[in-house]
């Protein structure tokens, strides 16, 4: 049995899913939140832009996970293209990866990925 350690919520004011990850989080539990993510009609329809809140969250993951991680949201590129996600990230570490997947999505899927170290300024980038 998987222990679920994330939460998602949808505020229709300003558009946006937030995702919010404590504890541990490996590839698996991502994969798992992305496959929760597609059964939404406004992640996948509505153009729903993601607030990822990771600052209660120590990544378990490699570097060559992100390619993983990257591969699978390239077969999501016509739902992903042009969408923005904040990620909130307060571990050293994770930044690092989180840097890394920035980049990989930004080039590859369009997908619009920004590292913030709080939600005021996450939630600002996300409704400009």
């Amino acid at each position: 049995m998987v222990f679920m350690a994330y939460k998602i919520s949808v505020d229709h004011k300003t558009k946006l899913i937030h995702y919010q990850h404590d504890g541990v989080i490996d590839k698996e539990q991502i994969g798992l939140a992305w496959n929760d993510f597609l059964q939404m009609k406004e992640f996948t329809k509505q153009k729903y832009n993601i607030l990822s809140d990771y600052s209660g969250a120590k990544f378990n993951m490699s570097f060559k996970d992100v390619d993983l991680i990257t591969n699978f949201l390239y077969s999501l590129k016509g739902i992903l293209e042009g969408k923005k996600q904040a990620l909130i990230i307060l571990e050293p570490r994770a930044t690092a990866l989180s840097i890394l997947f920035e980049g990989k999505v930004n080039e590859k899927i369009g997908f619009i990925v920004r590292i913030f170290s709080n939600k005021k300024d996450a939630l600002e980038w996300l409704t400009e």
